[in-house]
């Protein structure tokens, strides 16, 4: 005789969400704004669609089974998808959309576009909500299939292959060092090499693009210090005699903040910045999305 599969109800996704990390009834219908006893309900529902109690009283506390671990990791993702599913419309006005776009980026990549696109959709689209959460390891790892709790995310070709894309102007890699540390307007590639260097850790293979190049042509440097986030870099060169390869337009930054800062090219030929706003291909034919990606063709466009 076949099973009888119950049916799911969708309306205990967050819930469940609140009670596995809150670990707390009382704390998961507070943050609900749900009554305890509703709360309680919810779980009782959940433990037996899962046939598992799923909350362990230990003590005062609470802690996870194994099945309860392995939901609680995957109902970021699931529920960024059932969002993005139910947000599908057929027409778009942003004018008076209060819609949400999720755009990934490292830090210099998101200040490199953020001022143009801020004026442009404060203008045209005065409700609309952008959010732009860091580019980490796990994001590029899962590669394209993070895409999907994701309207776009900039980053350099090679990391994304096979979805569609707007590029970004090229950027050509400098050095940034301190004007007192002695190395001449026009130096040599040995005279950079032996100094220390700051390093910027790229989600893949700890390194970023023009570091990666280095190290292709078998050159090693010596890192100093190591930071996820392009925009401190500057601050860990002043008064030092280290060496950072930064793009051009995060060097112009970093001397308009740090004035006793110079910018000197590399001694080797370094393949530029590519960036580009990538997206999944599933998205071509959301009317929302078809808009995003007007406002972000305008927004390279404009960019020097």
């Amino acid at each position: 005789m076949e099973a009888v599969v119950a049916p799911v109800d969708y309306n205990l996704l967050k819930p469940l969400r609140a009670l596995l990390e809150e670990r707390n009834v009382t704390r998961a219908a507070a943050r609900l704004h749900v009554s305890q006893p509703v709360m309680s309900s919810h779980l009782a529902r959940l433990r037996a669609h899962y046939d598992d109690v799923l909350l362990v009283r230990r003590g005062n506390q609470h802690s996870l089974t194994p099945l309860a671990e392995r939901l609680l990791a995957a109902l970021p993702h699931v529920l960024a998808e059932t969002e993005q599913f139910f947000r599908l419309q057929s027409r778009f006005d942003p004018v008076t959309s209060s819609r949400t776009f999720t755009i990934a980026g490292v830090d210099y990549a998101v200040a490199r576009v953020a001022p143009t696109l801020s004026v442009l959709a404060t203008r045209e689209a005065p409700n609309i909500r952008f959010e732009f959460p860091p580019v980490d390891t796990r994001l590029v790892n899962r590669l394209p299939d993070s895409l999907r709790t994701l309207d776009a995310v900039i980053l350099p070709h090679g990391y994304v292959v096979d979805q569609p894309h707007i590029d970004l102007p090229l950027e050509r890699w400098v050095c940034l060092v301190d004007a007192a540390s002695g190395i001449s307007e026009s130096p040599t590639a040995d005279e950079l090499l032996t100094r220390p260097w700051v390093q910027n850790l790229a989600a893949r293979e700890d390194m970023n693009p023009a570091r990666r190049q280095l190290q292709f042509r078998g050159i090693e440097i010596s890192v100093a210090a190591v930071t996820p986030h392009f925009l401190v870099i500057p601050s860990l060169i002043v008064g030092t005699d280290r060496v950072a390869v930064v793009p051009e337009g995060l060097a112009s930054m970093a001397v308009a903040m740090f004035p006793r800062l110079r910018v000197v090219l590399p001694p080797l030929d370094l393949a530029p910045v590519h960036d580009a706003f990538w997206w999944l291909a599933d998205r071509e034919h959301d009317a929302e999305h078809i808009w995003l990606r007007g406002l972000l063709a305008r927004v390279a466009a404009t960019i020097i």
